[in-house]
């Protein structure tokens, strides 16, 4: 009897697999053709809301049941063959991609092995999606492996995988300004995810204000480096100073004010959470 129950639901498993790859499948062959008729940049994000529709439609057929097994249950859709074929190559990637994101969104509790061996395979897959220009893919991916990690109360992760999908998501960005924003976002600070840079580009204002009172002030090195380093931290009275080293320490206090106030900012986020 237990026999036959045991088959019963590995069969379950058994189709599950199937119709995930039936239908990721049908959605393989949209994005080919919308790969055929120009491209994805215009239609990525009219296919992943077909996609998740998709993921909704094999969610309602998932098992009530999880297997006794220690692996994820799409763990053989994983396991992706090299493909020569592009098409072919795509498509493996996204049966793949939807087994993820079912595994991910299913009813039944992943234990914390699970879920970090499939936000190692979301990353993977992430990985992959930029590889064949599917941007919007990667950032899903990228994004649900976050979630996961927020699961698993691991924020050093969770902040690396937002910083993929960042990253992802600014190379598609397609408002100039708003590159620029992120492209200074992304060197200064990693877009936010990565604090500890402010530190470096502090160093270099530090330096580039040193050199310029060591041009513009009359005095030793020594004193142009503690001018120029109290004056980062707290602004110095400039009252009895030239005009150009006034100037200097002026323009140095403000980019003092901001680059600290922007590092304490972003540690308390990523300390206080």
């Amino acid at each position: 009897m237990s026999t036959t129950f045991s088959e019963a639901r590995e069969s379950g498993y058994e189709r599950l697999s199937r119709i995930v790859e039936q239908r990721a499948g049908r959605y393989a062959d949209e994005v080919e053709l919308a790969l055929n008729q120009g491209g994805l940049r215009d239609e990525e994000a009219e296919l992943l809301d077909e996609f998740e529709q998709y993921v909704s439609n094999v969610l309602d057929e998932y098992p009530s049941r999880r297997r006794k097994s220690h692996q994820l249950i799409f763990n053989a859709l994983y396991e992706r063959k090299p493909e020569t074929v592009p098409s072919e190559r795509r498509r493996t990637l996204l049966v793949a991609l939807m087994a993820a994101e079912v595994e991910a969104q299913g009813p039944l509790r992943l234990t914390m092995r699970q879920n970090k061996d499939l936000a190692e395979i979301l990353e993977q897959l992430g990985t992959d999606c930029v590889a064949e220009k599917m941007m919007m893919h990667a950032a899903e991916a990228f994004e649900r492996a976050a979630e996961i990690h927020l699961l698993t109360n691991d924020n050093l992760e969770r902040d690396r995988f937002l910083y993929l999908r960042t990253k992802v998501l600014h190379r598609i960005e397609r408002s100039w300004w708003r590159r620029i924003m992120q492209t200074v976002s992304a060197v200064t600070c990693g877009y936010g995810y990565r604090p500890y840079r402010l530190l470096g580009w502090v160093l270099v204002q530090l330096l580039v204000f040193w050199v310029m009172l060591l041009v513009v002030a009359d005095g030793t090195w020594l004193h142009s480096l503690y001018l120029a380093a109290v004056n980062f931290i707290n602004p110095a009275g400039t009252d009895e100073l030239g005009g150009k080293v006034k100037t200097v320490l002026v323009v140095e206090s403000y980019f003092g004010a901001l680059s600290l106030n922007v590092f304490f900012a972003l540690l308390v986020r990523r300390w206080f959470r």
